[in-house]
């Protein structure tokens, strides 16, 4: 059985050959550790989830990075690789106006991660409405302008069971059993309009000379000193 999931992976069903993954696209090292972590965990939660489901115990997969020629590192794609393989094995679609990030640990973790305004910016810009965040990233995401913010729903989770209900749901994935191991879900919201907020009021002020030379010029001192500085809007 083939298909494709909603991270660009390769569904291949074989019968006791043993499960493989293949990684593609110009990675380091740290991503190509995430890939097996993302890989190790999505074992322990579908066995949770869905005991008697052995696709990733099984199944021959390829995973690919898009845009190969660009170097890729770092582990904060481990939730949405882990996702990826999730949707895999269910057979669930991710929601597809959710973007997330986050490294992920072996017992489930959500670890902080760099680059939280390009990240937000670069959802901005595929039109994604929500993303889901490490909950450590919640000042760095706060300290962004409103403007960069604008329009989107952000979600910060420190545990993989709280990624896992925002992103397949609705999807008819099976539902978690119990609690989240996590701290909850901390949401934020930014409203549209933010986008459309006032520019900022610059005010120009006139520095008088050392010293007026001749009448004109002390007379052209004194007129721009009493009347107010002009003000500036800058677009």
């Amino acid at each position: 059985e083939e298909g494709a999931d909603a991270g660009g992976g390769q569904r291949q069903q074989r019968s006791g050959s043993g499960a493989r993954l293949k990684v593609t696209g110009k990675l380091g090292k740290v991503m190509g550790e995430s890939s097996d972590i993302a890989l190790t965990y999505a074992r322990i939660f579908l066995r949770e989830l869905e005991p008697s489901n052995g696709f990733l115990d099984e199944a021959s997969m390829h995973m690919n990075m898009p845009e190969g020629a660009t170097p890729k590192d770092g582990p904060s794609a481990g939730v949405t690789m882990t996702s990826a393989l999730l949707s895999l094995a269910l057979d669930r679609p991710v929601k597809q106006d959710v973007a997330m990030t986050g490294e992920l640990t072996l017992t489930g973790k959500v670890l902080r991660v760099g680059g939280i305004k390009e990240k937000a910016i670069a959802a901005r810009r595929e039109s994604v409405s929500a993303i889901v965040l490490p909950m450590s990233n919640h000042a760095d995401y706060m300290e962004l302008k409103p403007h960069l913010r604008a329009g989107l729903t952000a979600h910060f989770v420190d545990h993989f069971d709280d990624v896992y209900r925002l992103a397949f749901e609705d999807s008819g994935a099976p539902a978690l059993h119990g609690a989240s191991r996590g701290a909850g879900v901390v949401t934020v919201v930014t409203d549209a309009d933010e986008a459309m907020s006032p520019p900022p009021v610059s005010t120009v002020a006139v520095t008088p000379p050392t010293s007026a030379k001749s009448p004109t010029a002390a007379a052209m001192v004194a007129a721009a000193f009493a009347a107010p500085p002009p003000v500036v809007r800058v677009r």
